[in-house]
C-alpha cells in the first residue's frame, strides 16, 4: 500500500466515523473522536489490512490524564482520534512525529492488530460505508 492510498483511505475513515459514528455503533462510538481511540483503531487496522497494509501494529499508551490507542505502519504513526486532547494532534494524524504520542507510556504494542468479538458488526457497517455500492 502507497502512502497515497494510505492517506486516502485513513481520510475517508474519519469521515466515515464523525458522520455515521451512531450508526456504527453508539456503544463504541457514541462520543467519536471520544472515547472511541481503541475501537476506532480496530476497525481501521482490520480496514487497512484487508486493503493489503503489512507491518500494521496497534499501540495503547497511558499518561497521567488518561490513556490512547493508535495504530503504526512501519514508522507512520495513524490516528484518527488524537484531537479528543486538548494538547493532540490533528484529526487525521499520519506523521512519522511522535512528540504528542511519545507522552504516553506504552502498554499494550499489539502486533495483530484487526476487530476482535463484539466490533465485527460495527466493521461490517464501517465497510460498506467505505465501499459504498454503485
Amino acid at each position: 500500500m502507497n502512502t497515497d492510498e494510505l492517506r486516502r483511505i485513513v481520510f475517508k475513515a474519519r469521515e466515515v466515523f464523525e458522520q455515521h459514528h451512531v450508526h456504527i455503533g453508539k456503544t463504541f462510538f457514541g462520543d467519536f473522536p471520544k472515547y472511541s481511540c481503541g475501537c476506532s483503531a480496530d476497525v481501521l487496522s482490520q480496514y487497512l489490512i484487508s486493503k493489503g497494509a503489512k507491518n500494521l501494529t496497534y499501540v495503547y499508551g497511558k499518561r497521567k490524564s488518561g490513556s490512547h490507542g493508535w495504530l503504526e505502519l512501519d514508522d507512520l504513526i495513524i490516528d484518527i482520534t488524537g484531537d479528543q486532547f486538548k494538547d493532540g494532534v490533528e484529526a487525521v494524524y499520519i506523521s512519522s512525529n511522535r512528540d504528542f504520542h511519545d507522552q504516553f507510556s506504552p502498554l499494550n504494542k499489539n502486533d495483530k492488530p484487526g476487530v476482535h468479538g463484539v466490533l465485527w458488526d460495527s466493521y461490517n457497517k464501517f465497510k460498506a460505508l467505505m465501499e459504498p455500492s454503485s
